[in-house]
């Protein structure tokens, strides 16, 4: 395990402790979509290095989401979430240079924004727009 990927899976695990689990993921949602918003403006600017690393850094959390998902509770759900946010981390870093790579950041962006958003409502929580 790369120490990148350990402080992600430390990163989720803290915050699930402090906060409810649903707050919790939503609040990584959050963090994933602005990541992602990070890198269209750093493509946009030809900044393609701190792209890079806000792409990697949306992976690594939404890899931390897939890798602690509670089988035991909902196997049908939880498959369904695993292979969601492993389908995003595969799209995330194939768009990576891509002429077309803000259009796909968008899409993919959106497809996130309601995740979050059905998350959110569950959680009890403000959903987005934007």
């Amino acid at each position: 395990m790369t120490q990148t990927l350990a402080h992600a899976i430390g990163a989720y695990r803290t915050a699930a402790t402090q906060v409810h689990p649903l707050v919790a993921v939503v609040k990584l949602f959050d963090e994933t979509l602005r990541r992602i918003a990070l890198a269209i403006s750093s493509i946009e600017a030809k900044r393609h290095e701190d792209a890079y690393v806000h792409i990697s850094r949306a992976s690594l959390i939404l890899r931390g989401l897939a890798g602690n998902l509670n089988f035991e509770l909902g196997k049908d759900v939880a498959e369904t979430l695993k292979r969601t946010y492993v389908t995003n981390m595969i799209a995330l870093h194939t768009a990576y240079g891509k002429k077309d790579a803000v259009a796909r950041y968008h899409k993919i962006r959106s497809g996130l924004l309601e995740l979050r958003n059905a998350w959110a409502t569950v959680a009890g929580m403000a959903e987005l727009d934007r």
